[in-house]
């Protein structure tokens, strides 16, 4: 891409082409999808207040949606905080999202399949769940030595609580 851009989303400004280290305490949000830019991006140098990454300005102005198959989805910069339907994670001023104005419908460009598999939520969503469970595991262990202090009394519950999360 050239090494400044325009962009329908960020109307007004134009893009220089950056290179973001993605440093701790200095990282950049992507405006579209929401992650963490690291090399290659876009940012507004007049305003500062909008950074993309490089492929992420490609995404189409409207999309087709599975989760929402009665109209098609227009890419918007939000003026407020609106939750994902699809996920039900909040973007905030100032982001991005597909949404259908008619049925209030609003989705992240990640939570589509626009994106490669590492930038779609699927990805996120499997690490929070290990992350559950291996939370889940740890209570469990707080029980059971609770359990061994106090006598035994709840061992029976622990075990069905174990067998029912499958842990």
């Amino acid at each position: 891409m050239a090494a400044s851009v325009t962009c329908k989303l960020h109307p007004g400004h134009s893009l220089t082409r950056h290179h973001y280290g993605g440093e701790e305490g200095h990282a950049c949000v992507c405006a579209l999808c929401e992650r963490i830019i690291a090399g290659a991006g876009y940012r507004c140098g007049e305003c500062g207040g909008f950074d993309a990454h490089e492929a992420c300005l490609s995404l189409p102005m409207r999309v087709a949606f599975v989760g929402h198959p009665a109209h098609e989805l227009t890419l918007s910069l939000l003026t407020a905080s609106r939750w994902c339907d699809a996920c039900r994670v909040a973007s905030h001023a100032g982001r991005c999202v597909y949404r259908c104005v008619a049925c209030d419908f609003d989705v992240h460009a990640r939570c589509t399949s626009l994106l490669d598999g590492e930038q779609q939520h699927g990805r996120k969503r499997g690490v929070a769940r290990r992350v559950g469970k291996a939370a889940l595991r740890m209570g469990l262990f707080g029980l059971r030595v609770a359990d061994a202090v106090t006598g035994g009394f709840g061992s029976p519950v622990i075990e069905v609580i174990e067998t029912a999360l499958n842990l």
